[in-house]
């Protein structure tokens, strides 16, 4: 493909993402009300699955309109039922619709605190149980930790990225301990999550483009089996398994 080929497929791309941005900001509203009203019925975990439906339909058409294949590994290991978090390592910023798009169960975010600035998309970060994270503010952090084990232990599952930021890249960051008070906290089921290749949609050359994803589900940890020692090495358990996901991909 010559390059003037290449570039007016990146423009077409990024003028099909901007309709399809303005067509959500639209539309996310109207789509609320109906959950807004089963709130007010009481139908709580009704409203709850029927925002993530939404989301999941949306994530899914996202990466279907531009291109974007997706593989999913592992998907039986997903817990029917239980406490669950999710841990994942983070390359960019479709990880997220990733993760709702395809790992079917309602799940929420552990995100950091400026996206709650971001017009609809704070709409719906609230309508998912997303807690929201100030990283320098220790106080907050505490309490934004306590809010997502309640999460939790409410039934409602939780993804977090012990990265602490996208890596934008093939490599994988360390990850942060702390994060993981809210596994232990809860004593749930931990979940690995390998994503490889999101880095390649937006990260790489600045522009949306079309690429190759693999999420790979890894077999979930049950943290209140785990004796003391366990739960201290938990951190570094879970970063070798996402690790070994991306060497085998």
């Amino acid at each position: 493909m010559t390059k003037q080929k290449v570039a007016f497929k990146f423009r077409l791309i990024n003028v099909f993402f901007v309709v399809y941005v303005i067509f959500l900001a639209v539309l996310s509203p109207f789509l609320m009300i109906p959950a807004f009203v089963l709130h007010l019925l009481g139908s709580h975990r009704t409203a709850d699955r029927l925002v993530n439906g939404i989301a999941r339909i949306y994530a899914k058409n996202l990466f279907f309109t531009f291109g974007i294949k997706v593989k999913v590994k592992g998907i039986e290991f997903v817990p029917k039922s239980g406490k669950v978090c999710f841990i994942s390592n983070h390359q960019g910023l479709a990880d997220i619709p990733l993760i709702v798009g395809y790992i079917p169960k309602t799940v929420g975010f552990i995100a950091k605190r400026e996206l709650h600035r971001i017009p609809i998309l704070n709409m719906w970060m609230r309508a998912m149980k997303c807690v929201l994270i100030d990283r320098a503010n220790a106080r907050n952090a505490v309490a934004a930790i306590n809010k997502a084990i309640e999460n939790i232990n409410n039934g409602y599952p939780m993804v977090i990225f012990p990265e602490g930021t996208r890596s934008r890249s093939a490599t994988m960051g360390k990850f942060k301990p702390g994060s993981f008070r809210l596994i232990t906290g809860s004593n749930c089921l931990a979940v690995p999550v390998t994503i490889s290749g999101t880095y390649k949609l937006v990260e790489e050359s600045g522009v949306i483009t079309s690429a190759n994803l693999i999420l790979t589900i890894h077999p979930a940890i049950d943290v209140a089996s785990l004796s003391v020692e366990e739960k201290a090495k938990l951190s570094d358990r879970v970063e070798n398994i996402i690790r070994a996901g991306l060497d085998s991909v």
